[in-house]
């Protein structure tokens, strides 16, 4: 199982300080739902007891994660934001929802190397930073190394499932997206929850996009 103290001692790096019930969170409610510590290969839907599987990935405060769980699907979210993944975890655990889990942490070496290929059914980016300066564009996440990643994991038929309010990164999509062959666009049928970025984004006046990206 993984260490509680890890968790703990990751925070107070990140944050320099913390609060009684945030520690309390880090040691006795995130073990429960933290993906086994360790290097072996895991199939998602064996950990969760589930035929379907949505991954959340940098599920930032947890709102689609959460509005997931009362519809009934099994999620497994993942994020470096200690508030969020906290969060969702206290949420969780009270409300008895046993189909999560969660990865507190940089979330690419866990798609990289950790999940069975073919055992997810929908993967999601919801409003990813945008990274709106040109010099920075290159750290934009959907980049076709990325695609490559998510694509292995995806079961057939699987979907790959991207929302953003920014036209620029809208753009850098459909420009990756024009030469790259693993998934195929179709019309979105996932029902995306409401998040903060989502809402934000509305009130703001951006148009929303979303990419559904189908494995071949």
């Amino acid at each position: 199982m993984p260490d509680p103290q890890s968790s703990v001692k990751t925070f107070h790096a990140r944050r320099g300080r913390t609060t009684t019930t945030r520690v309390h969170i880090l040691e006795n409610i995130l073990p429960k739902f933290e993906l086994p510590a360790g290097h072996d290969v895991l199939d998602i839907r064996e950990l969760l007891n589930s035929p379907e599987v949505v991954v959340d990935f940098g599920c930032g405060m947890g709102d689609a994660t959460l509005a997931l769980l009362e519809e009934g699907h099994s999620v497994l979210a993942l994020d470096v934001h200690t508030p969020g993944i906290c969060r969702i975890a206290e949420i969780a655990d009270g409300s008895g929802f046993t189909n999560l889990a969660l990865f507190h942490g940089d979330g690419i070496p866990v798609v990289q190397n950790r999940l069975a290929p073919s055992s997810v059914k929908t993967f999601l980016v919801l409003f990813p930073d945008p990274w709106p300066k040109a010099k920075h564009n290159k750290r934009r996440l959907i980049q076709p190394h990325f695609l490559d990643m998510v694509r292995d994991l995806l079961t057939i038929d699987g979907e790959l499932v991207i929302a953003t309010d920014d036209a620029s990164y809208a753009e850098h999509i459909e420009e990756v997206m024009s030469s790259y062959t693993g998934l195929q666009l179709v019309p979105n049928t996932f029902q995306i929850p409401e998040t903060g970025f989502h809402r934000r984004g509305l009130k703001l006046g951006n148009a929303v996009a979303i990419f559904s990206l189908r494995k071949n």
